[in-house]
């Protein structure tokens, strides 16, 4: 049988339906005589091919991995989803997603790509990724998925890092100019980090906020305004107000720090770079949910 031609067309339908990978499928088909029914009941034997069930099931659950890189100037972030919060502390599940880590964490090209992408490059043992959690898919019984990634790099500073206890919410925040070797600059890293995880903000600086965004916010608060009766003459400064207020809610940097509100997160930066004696510099986060 195994010397039985096969249809490429054929081995990308077997893949596309069980989620084995090309050689696996390959092989399959080889062995079944061609016969795609034969092929899936093979792979089904193997532990190989999910089986079908998986594939109307919800990943909803696993975790969020985290690699950052010797000097601290780059950092990734992976979300690795599973079925049940039980496989997402199994030793070969938490291991695969730190292998995925480090793999986007050295995708100099990273930006931009898509999952798909991210699956055909190769783990450090050579297996594609794709491969690698269909393998794992097998051997745990439950559907796996790998989700959102992120690779956040900072050519003159570092990385502020944190991963919540549960391992389902990891963020990453860009400080640049920053030298995380000094003590002061490595606990704002690690406080701008959990500030993003508490406080979910969407943007870094106020002047990162859509013109269109803003303007919308002000039809709605100056609407707002004039249906609770407001004086006319009011009107545009309590729906100034109110935008304000809400650009403290998404705005980093206008933030009140969480761990003390009476101190603003661009005052708290400040604070640090001169205790530094260096310029700080917030320039982007990543923030990821498992299942968010």
């Amino acid at each position: 049988m195994s010397g039985t031609p096969i249809d490429s067309a054929l081995v990308a339908e077997l893949r596309r339906d069980t989620g084995a990978g090309m050689m696996d499928c390959k092989k399959a088909l080889a062995e079944s005589g061609g016969d795609k029914a034969k092929a899936i009941e093979y792979l089904r034997k193997k532990g190989i091919a999910a089986a079908e069930k998986r594939a109307d099931r919800s990943a909803k659950e696993g975790m969020i991995a985290l690699a950052v890189a010797a000097d601290g100037r780059t950092g990734a972030l992976v979300e690795i989803n599973s079925e049940t919060d039980f496989v997402a502390k199994n030793d070969l599940f938490r291991k695969f997603g730190q292998d995925v880590a480090a793999v986007v964490l050295a995708w100099n090209d990273a930006a931009g790509k898509d999952t798909d992408v991210l699956l055909d490059r190769p783990l450090p043992s050579g297996a594609k990724i794709r491969d690698e959690l269909t393998n794992l898919t097998g051997k745990i019984g439950e559907k796996l998925a790998v989700g959102r990634f992120a690779r956040l790099h900072v050519p003159t500073g570092g990385i502020g890092t944190y991963i919540h206890s549960d391992t389902k919410l990891g963020v990453m925040v860009g400080l640049a100019g920053a030298d995380l070797a000094q003590a002061d600059v490595k606990i704002l890293g690690r406080d701008l980090a959990m500030q993003v995880a508490a406080a979910s903000p969407t943007y870094v600086r106020r002047d990162e906020i859509p013109t269109a965004k803003i303007e919308s916010e002000r039809v709605v608060e100056t609407d707002r305004a004039r249906n609770e009766g407001k004086p006319e003459a009011a009107v545009a400064k309590i729906a100034e107000g109110r935008i304000n207020k809400w650009m403290s809610e998404v705005v980093l940097l206008e933030q009140p720090f969480v761990k003390d509100p009476k101190v603003i997160i661009k005052d708290l930066v400040a604070a640090t770079a001169k205790k530094a004696g260096s310029a700080l510099e917030v320039t982007s986060f990543v923030r990821i949910r498992v299942g968010a």
